[in-house]
């Protein structure tokens, strides 16, 4: 290619990147104008009564409500707060077009059609711990890709230290999202693995040693009450999960229930003849429906709980893996969308915690306008995780054909959104469409970087990385 060619084709991924961050903007824009203040809902009510009044009231991740508190004091209310994190999101997405050294008017094309989705239209509005964590990831992966194509230490060094930031926010806000932290170290050591193994190695083991001191420095900090204690709240869900398994077994099989029979004799019984009718794949909700069925599982203490759901992963496995099928297909592939939370739009809470915030419930005719918007998607490919975790998988495999040092970063973002995907089937409790949320935004952040240069070759002599 003559100089002049190379000169004008510069000048073409120049104009570009410019077009395609002018779309990104406009995006941000327009999501602002549609959504404005936010949507929220009772978790995102109660995680803001905890951040205003510094007191730590239900088991959201405590980093939720600390965040949400701090945009509430700067501009009360959840505005400031869902506007920067959906500025991450679209400011990340229009950096991402600097990552490659061409730019294809393709990656416009496809930024506009993204830009029609109600995953990225509304959903970056509602202010969920979920849509946080898809943002604090993808801004994770981006800043790590920077990172190993940098030249100067110093900047490399810097954008690790802001992306292991992101992923230990991410892994508070979700915990099993620091699947995607183990996947972005696999990354990072393979991208740098042209100055040799061990030393790439060694490097993505500090930077994944960052992380989790980031993790644990934010479980002290980042709490509504105020510093102190690690947050213990997890625990909880861990208990929800296993009754949840072993109310699913009792419902396909009369199980004995030995550790629960030895804490109350009755109690075995009453697992079993309340499983069939408040057991369900959808949601463990369900549960409450029974209230000596709930009363009853709450009365023993964890271990006895923990002992009885052990059993039944090693005595009866089979059963085990059947109730975890059908929770994770709720979830991953929802035979009735409409029961699993597609979307949530306006605002409404417990009135205790809307009175104290001074907020009114909010449903005005703009919100209708998006949900009969988002109609038009449901039941369809685009509004399923099922499409998306295939895309991602192609996506993935087309970038490591390619195989430059961005592209296994961004590669490891397809990678560890699948594994993410594949962890529901042991934790799921609830099939809302918000939890799998990660890897819509995985492929079309893929989508995206793959279009924004879409060739696919691999010269000979192209650069490694050097981190």
């Amino acid at each position: 290619m003559s100089q002049a060619s190379r000169t004008q084709a510069s000048d073409q991924s120049a104009a570009v990147r410019w077009v395609y961050r002018i779309v990104m903007l406009g995006g941000l824009a327009l999501l602002w104008r549609l959504n404005a203040p936010g949507h929220m809902s009772v978790d995102s009510i109660l995680a803001l009564h905890e951040g205003r009044f510094h007191a730590r009231e239900t088991w959201n991740p405590a980093i939720f409500g600390w965040l949400l508190g701090l945009g509430d004091s700067i501009v009360p209310g959840q505005a400031l707060s869902m506007g920067v994190s959906a500025a991450i999101l679209f400011g990340t997405w229009a950096l991402m077009g600097n990552l490659r050294p061409r730019a294809s008017w393709l990656g416009v094309l496809l930024a506009l059609a993204a830009l029609t989705l109600p995953q990225v239209l509304i959903y970056p509005a509602i202010v969920w711990k979920d849509v946080w964590f898809t943002e604090a990831t993808i801004a994770g992966f981006v800043l790590a890709a920077f990172a190993v194509k940098a030249p100067i230490p110093a900047a490399r060094w810097g954008l690790l230290a802001l992306s292991a930031a992101s992923f230990a926010v991410g892994g508070l806000l979700r915990q099993n999202g620091l699947i995607l932290a183990g996947a972005a170290a696999v990354a990072l050591a393979w991208a740098g693995s042209s100055r040799g193994w061990r030393s790439s190695t060694l490097g993505a083991a500090v930077w994944l040693a960052g992380v989790l001191v980031g993790v644990l420095v934010l479980s002290v900090v980042a709490q509504p009450q105020g510093s102190g204690k690690i947050d213990t709240g997890a625990g909880r869900g861990v208990r929800i999960i296993q009754m949840y398994d072993l109310v699913g077994a009792a419902s396909l099989a009369p199980l004995p229930f030995h550790h629960l029979d030895k804490f109350d004799p009755t109690l075995d019984d009453k697992v079993r003849a309340g499983a069939r009718r408040a057991y369900s794949p959808e949601r463990v909700d369900k549960l409450d429906e029974d209230p000596a069925l709930g009363a009853g599982l709450w009365s023993p203490p964890p271990e006895v709980i923990r002992d009885e759901w052990l059993d039944l992963l090693v005595q009866h496995p089979g059963i085990y893996l059947k109730v975890r099928a059908a929770d994770f297909r709720q979830v991953f592939a929802p035979p009735i969308i409409d029961r699993c939370l597609p979307i949530h739009l306006g605002a409404d809470g417990p009135a205790p915690a809307m009175r104290d915030l001074k907020l009114a419930k909010r449903w005005t005719q703009d919100d209708q306008r998006l949900l009969n918007y988002v109609t038009y998607f449901l039941d369809t490919p685009a509004y399923s995780h099922v499409t998306y975790a295939l895309v991602a998988l192609v996506a993935g495999v087309l970038l490591l054909w390619r195989r430059e040092p961005a592209d296994i970063v961004v590669a490891g973002l397809m990678g560890g959104s699948l594994a993410f995907v594949a962890s529901f089937f042991f934790i799921t409790i609830a099939c809302d469409y918000r939890y799998l949320y990660l890897v819509d935004m995985a492929a079309i952040t893929g989508v995206l970087y793959l279009a924004l240069d879409p060739v696919l070759t691999r010269p000979k002599g192209r650069r490694r990385a050097r981190s």
